[in-house]
């Protein structure tokens, strides 16, 4: 049979990394009987696409108008290191013997680099390829993602610190009248937040009218924007809701005020800065619904900072809980350009922010996608795995 197993293994145990870092591993060949190779790659690379169906209409030689469709899409390559671990393209064959084999290998990542991404119509996306390079067959290949994370320290955006306040009122059409007018108020301490935290939002509702409000919702949307280049410019817009609070009623003639907590789950930072193709932002949506098929609700958008770092004079956030935790999260800290950084070799160097306790590491809640990319074999171990980012989620205590 020969080849038995395949696979690599990061010496991060989160597989997360940050621009800059190095990406550590072992590709693991377990054989059952002798096998001759060329010689065993690695290929480490970074991308991005993007990829949709869009309508258009084509002329045929009638000089008629049909309705089709076409693809359109997109790409950037942000970097690809490829090197051999053992042998050569050029060489003669080698041996490997029996059982288990590991080969260490490393990059460094450039400095650059967008946060890992994955939607339906797009990703930012980083991987290891190890292959088997055999001569006179197909070689045997070996996939693995990877996250990365651009750092955004939310002390330095000036807005992210901004106190929110918002009023939104409307008046119902009854009987060609105009009833008295249901006023919203919402507000917010800041604007930005990391994942882990909760977003404290204090609703007022004086509802006058006599239609009743069903319930007021929180919702927070992430805005996506995707542009695609080839075969012709085009751009699309997806709204995903990724977390989602309510309260009510509130009956026509009534009030209410309370606050109402919205949990912030583990997310790509907002921006993804050094992307070109896809464009990221957050909202909180507060939605009045209200009864009756022919009344609208009422509805505003605010916009959200997702950050990687929390801002130090809002919330401390605690150390992250033992259960599940990889073994020494002290090798994690915040170099003084707030870019956090493993420190195998002791502790890390001068922090900015000495007190901030290290995250722990969540995958993505909006969903895992296919690794399989255009143009690649479906026989390469490994591809059939579902991949979602894991990205930076810190542990916070009750909001007094």
């Amino acid at each position: 049979m020969g080849l038995k197993g395949f696979r690599i293994v990061y010496d991060n145990p989160w597989s997360t990394y940050y621009p800059g870092q190095t990406v550590s591993g072992n590709i693991i060949v377990a054989l059952d009987s002798m096998k001759k190779i060329r010689g065993i790659s690695v290929k480490v690379k970074g991308v991005a696409n993007t990829c949709w169906t869009t309508d258009k209409q084509d002329m045929d030689e009638r000089g008629q108008y049909r309705d089709g469709t076409q693809t359109v899409t997109a790409h950037e390559e942000y970097f690809e290191t490829k090197y051999y671990l053992v042998g050569s393209a050029s060489g003669g064959e080698i041996e490997i013997q029996s059982g288990d084999h590991k080969f260490p290998f490393q990059c460094v990542l450039p400095t650059n680099l967008p946060s890992s991404f994955e939607s339906d119509f797009g990703h930012v996306r980083y991987t290891v390829k190890a292959t088997l390079d055999r001569p006179w067959k197909f070689d045997q290949e070996v996939k693995s993602p990877f996250t990365v994370v651009s750092p955004f320290d939310l002390n330095q955006e000036p807005r992210a610190s901004e106190k929110v306040q918002e009023e939104m009122s409307k008046t119902f059409c009854c009987l060609c009248c105009g009833t008295p007018p249901l006023t919203v108020n919402y507000s917010l301490p800041v604007r930005g937040y990391v994942p882990g935290q909760s977003m404290p939002v204090h609703v007022n509702v004086e509802n006058l009218s006599g239609v009743t409000v069903d319930s007021v919702k929180l919702i927070l949307c992430k805005i996506v924007t995707f542009h695609a280049t080839t075969p012709t410019s085009d751009t699309k817009t997806e709204e995903i809701v990724v977390a989602e609070v309510g309260k009510g009623p509130v009956e026509g003639g009534g009030t209410a005020d309370y606050e109402q907590r919205l949990d912030i789950p583990p997310l790509p930072p907002s921006n993804l800065t050094n992307c070109g193709i896809i464009d990221l932002e957050y909202n909180l949506k507060v939605v009045a619904c209200v009864s009756g098929w022919y009344h609208r609700n009422l509805s505003r958008n605010t916009v959200i900072f997702v950050g990687t770092v929390p801002l130090v004079n809002y919330q401390t956030p605690s150390a992250p809980p033992a259960e599940g935790y990889p073994t020494k999260p002290s090798e994690i800290g915040w170099t003084v350009t707030g870019i956090p950084v493993l420190s195998p070799d002791g502790p890390p160097p001068t922090n900015l922010y000495p007190n901030l306790p290290p995250p722990s590491y969540e995958e993505s809640t909006s969903g895992a996608r296919s690794l399989w990319e255009r143009g690649e074999s479906e026989h390469i171990f490994g591809i059939s795995n579902r991949f979602a980012p894991k990205y930076p989620v810190f542990n916070f205590g009750p909001i007094q």
